[in-house]
Order: C-alpha cells, then structure tokens, then sequence
C-alpha cells in the first residue's frame, strides 16, 4: 500500500464493500470497488483456498500488495474501498502479469488513466 491508503479491516465495511462494491474479474485478479461518500482510501488482499494451500496463497497475496505497492501513487487522490481477490493462476504468475491485469481492471473501473504509462 502507499502513503495515504489504509489497510480495510472492520468487519461491517468489509462486508458492505462485498454487498454493494461493483466488480470487475480478470484472469488472475478480481476487483471489488465500492466508492463511499468522504475517507481515505482502504484496500483489502484475499486468496481463498481455491488458490491452494497457505504457501500459494500467501504468495498470491503478496504479488498482489507489491503490485498494487507499484501502482498505488499514480492513482493520485480518488477515495473508495477496492478489495482486490487471487484468483487460482496468481500465485504461479509473474508480478508484471499482475500489475499489468490490476492496471486493465482499474481502467475498466474508472479509476486509471490508459494512457498513463507506466515507467
């Protein structure tokens, strides 16, 4: 995560986010993204056991916190809550292929810019 952006851990806003967030899925991630009225950013890493067993799933979270730990500042000031989800190829995936498909599905919700490159 990266300055500003807080880690989502109340049971109530995580359940919320589930109930309304609007969601994106890709090959290897998928997106949950619900824009509350005011607050900071909040993000959420889960791997379920479908990813397999406590190694692979704890890899997958990791590629996707460094991922998103590279992405996070050209986001720039937008607020919501985003839970981003391992799917069952993540863990044996490279972290460009994650970073990449976070960046596709932030597109697709609006919230980053295609143009922008990445350096």
């Amino acid at each position: 995560m990266r300055v500003g952006d807080e880690g989502l851990r109340a049971q109530k806003e995580i359940q919320q986010l589930f109930r309304e967030g609007a969601a994106y899925h890709g090959k290897l991630v998928v997106l949950i993204l619900r824009q509350p009225e005011e607050g900071p950013r909040k993000v959420l890493f889960v791997a379920s056991r479908r990813v397999g067993k406590a190694v692979r799933r704890n890899r997958a979270k990791r590629l996707m916190r460094e991922a998103y730990r590279s992405i996070a500042p050209r986001l720039g000031a937008q607020h919501g809550h985003l839970a981003w989800i391992a799917r069952a190829h993540c863990a044996a995936s490279r972290m460009q292929d994650v970073q990449s498909e976070m960046i596709h599905l932030l597109g697709r919700a609006g919230l980053w810019d295609e143009a922008t490159e990445l350096s």
